[in-house]
């Protein structure tokens, strides 16, 4: 019934180390061929920069599978060719840049597989475990040179801090740039800034088109916070883990009674696939 799965990677497919399970590692090896014995497509999709997404599928054995970063603001097919690409002005980080100078929260710049952060703290450190990136450590004021110079600009901003200091992040940008983008909070201390209108399920659905021959009905799709909503809504089989948010739960066909620290990818994927 289902031909593809495309699962979020935070908080959903990762156990406590960040990485990958035996239990998920085996549900993956054991998913169906087709009849030419072509291997089961699996689809990641994140907020994640791909160089944080790339040990995972290698991890998956989809080392060139395509994938979906930045909660669907760049979508990669296969063997990394770009598909689509959306980003926010730089105005928006310029208008970013004095807010920024007067508080101690950690600015990190994303534009395509690059992280720009201005210093190495306590936030950075976490990211680096967390994703297996290292930034390039520069002035928020010299990443924007960069990007001008470079004539790009950025898919994400992510502001990591005191609670408070998010909270004048969000009252600062959300008059000026409210039609612009989508300011996304994961946590009280994080912050993630895209372009306003995009999401998962829009950024699958171009894959789908480009790359394979059945809609959105055929996927089976795995999430737990507010960024997996329009994916979890929209697929065949929307599964939200037992630590998502209630809203997504509530919009979801299957919510499973583990979490994404008890595997609960994997044994959705025995249920609803494999068939065990």
């Amino acid at each position: 019934m289902y031909h593809l799965i495309c699962t979020d990677i935070d908080g959903t497919l990762l156990n406590t180390d960040r990485y990958l399970s035996n239990a998920t590692l085996n549900a993956f090896a054991n998913l169906p061929t087709d009849k030419v014995g072509a291997n089961f497509p699996i689809i990641l999709a994140s907020s994640r920069m791909p160089s944080a997404m790339h040990y995972l599928q290698e991890g998956l054995g989809i080392k060139n599978a395509s994938l979906i970063a930045y909660n669907g603001g760049l979508i990669l097919g296969k063997n990394g060719v770009c598909i689509e690409s959306n980003t926010m002005p730089l105005d928006l980080l310029e208008a970013l840049l004095p807010h920024h100078t007067k508080h101690s929260y950690n600015l990190s710049i994303y534009a395509d597989d690059d992280w720009y952060t201005d210093q190495e703290d306590f936030w950075s450190l976490r990211e680096i475990n967390n994703t297996r990136v290292t930034p390039t450590y520069q002035s928020a004021l010299k990443s924007l040179e960069t990007l001008n110079t470079t004539q790009r600009t950025p898919h994400k901003l992510m502001c990591m801090g005191d609670a408070k200091e998010i909270d004048s992040i969000v009252t600062h940008l959300s008059g000026l740039f409210a039609d612009v983008v989508h300011l996304y909070r994961s946590k009280d201390t994080y912050l993630e800034i895209t372009p306003k209108h995009i999401d998962k399920a829009k950024a699958l659905r171009i894959l789908l088109n480009q790359e394979f021959h059945f809609g959105m009905d055929r996927v089976i799709a795995f999430g737990d916070n507010h960024n997996d909503e329009e994916l979890i809504k929209h697929a065949g089989l929307g599964v939200a883990v037992a630590n998502a948010t209630d809203q997504l739960k509530a919009l979801a066909n299957y919510v499973s009674p583990f979490t994404n620290k008890e595997d609960a990818v994997a044994k959705a994927i025995e249920k609803f696939v494999i068939g065990k």
